[in-house]
């Protein structure tokens, strides 16, 4: 039986999204060494021009705090936050079983 992961969904608004998700990119690909890290999803909404989602996926909701703590201190994820105008959503999600 495979394990369930946690996926993070965290729904932002920002200023300049090309600036937005270039910063993203730079945050990804520190996140990618970040202890529990599956995988990353980057959205971009298209009805709205200041708002763009995260899906990323933890082994385990630990990790996904851990990770959270981690990158407010991460100079590679700096960036990012200050593109960041507003958080609308930030939810932890347990994957269940698919049929």
């Amino acid at each position: 039986m495979p394990k369930n992961t946690i996926l993070e969904l965290a729904v932002c608004t920002v200023s300049n999204k090309p600036a937005a998700e270039e910063a993203r990119r730079a945050a990804m690909a520190a996140v990618k060494a970040y202890p529990g890290f599956v995988s990353w999803r980057p959205l971009t909404a298209l009805d709205h021009d200041d708002m763009i989602a995260d899906l990323v996926e933890w082994t385990d909701k630990a990790s996904a705090e851990a990770a959270a703590a981690k990158v407010q201190a991460d100079p590679a994820f700096a960036p990012y936050m200050a593109a960041i105008k507003g958080v609308t959503l930030m939810q932890h999600f347990e994957t269940l079983e698919t049929f």
